[in-house]
């Protein structure tokens, strides 16, 4: 993030917005220029001059961000306050303009996330605990993950990424187990997850950094909740889900879309409810089962029409694609 300061108000009003998203919480209240020799200058002679120092600027939110310039240029420390207060909860280190490293605090003042910009591509990160003991220490090519080091509450290493192969320990900051990798050349090719209680959560595979394969999941008590079928990041294939460890629910996707049928049960086996899809718009029967009874309701392109209608456009779709068969009229 690069800024220039032609436009003195512009650029702060940039670098405000880079940490508060909320725009009615990041209007400038006030603003002091402060020569990098400790004397206050007017904010005229700060941009015609082009003095070096720091511009102290204080939010709506309570925030206060001081930042330090050079020709223009952030280059220095710049620090972001939690708001109203003066603890620190952001600090950017700038070389002529360029994230060199950040470092994010939590109230009482201890580091919890570093990321040090050691190269164009390549970069850092460090994890702490509350206590201020380091979770985990990564190093990065983009986001190929290089090299890591895991430590347990106990400060003792409990994992390793060597060279882009190995195994990757995620916890909270309180030593709460969240998951753990299979990392094969920089990148995750499976993820464990767990409850706080440490009981398993879910189990996903990964390709090219996105899901693809099966994924488990679990409840609390270890019962079956989801078993779903992805490629590339999307649903695709057979997706069952569970309630109290029985099957209620069976969908077919296409690339992410509900596609084929979408199937109720009770108790597991006994169908109570089907539904036909075609690019996640209903097309077709949707049947209820009561009573031993069926009720059908009938849907062309997610709009429900009658049945004989249904018939005339499928005769209709059947003609078309006879006529021009490289068109899809749906």
């Amino acid at each position: 993030m690069k800024f220039r300061l032609s436009l003195l108000c512009g650029a702060l009003a940039l670098l405000a917005s880079s940490c508060h998203k909320d725009n009615n919480n990041s209007q400038v209240v006030s603003q002091r220029y402060v020569h990098k020799y400790g004397y206050a200058v007017s904010q005229e002679e700060w941009a015609s001059k082009n003095y070096p120092g720091q511009v102290i600027t204080a939010l709506r939110s309570g925030v206060v961000v001081t930042a330090t310039y050079e020709n223009h240029e952030l280059h220095g420390p710049c620090t972001y306050t939690y708001p109203n207060s003066q603890t620190v909860e952001r600090y950017v280190l700038y070389n002529r303009g360029q994230t060199a490293k950040e470092v994010l605090y939590d109230m009482s003042g201890m580091p919890m996330k570093e990321t040090v910009q050691l190269s164009p591509s390549r970069h850092s990160l460090t994890l702490w605990y509350a206590d201020g003991a380091p979770r985990s220490i990564e190093e990065f090519a983009n986001d190929e993950l290089l090299e890591g080091q895991y430590f347990s509450v106990l400060n003792e290493v409990e994992s390793r990424v060597e060279k882009g192969h190995g195994k990757r320990t995620m916890r909270d900051a309180k030593g709460t187990l969240l998951y753990r990798d299979e990392i094969d050349k920089g990148f995750a090719v499976k993820r464990d997850s767990f409850y706080a209680n440490g009981s398993p959560q879910s189990v996903t595979y990964y390709l090219n950094n996105q899901m693809h394969g099966e994924k488990t999941t679990f409840t609390a008590n270890g019962e079956p909740l989801a078993l779903e079928e992805w490629v590339n990041g999307q649903l695709h294939g057979k997706s069952t889900y569970f309630k109290n460890g029985t099957k209620y629910l069976e969908i077919s996707y296409l690339f992410g879309k509900k596609n084929g049928l979408e199937t109720y049960f009770v108790d597991g086996d006994k169908v109570s409810h089907q539904i036909v899809w075609e690019n996640d718009r209903k097309h077709g029967p949707e049947v209820y089962y009561v009573d031993s009874a069926e009720k059908t309701a009938w849907f062309y392109a997610g709009k429900e029409v009658s049945k004989s209608n249904y018939d005339e456009q499928i005769r209709l779709d059947e003609i078309v694609s006879l006529v021009r068969p490289e068109s899809n009229f749906r």
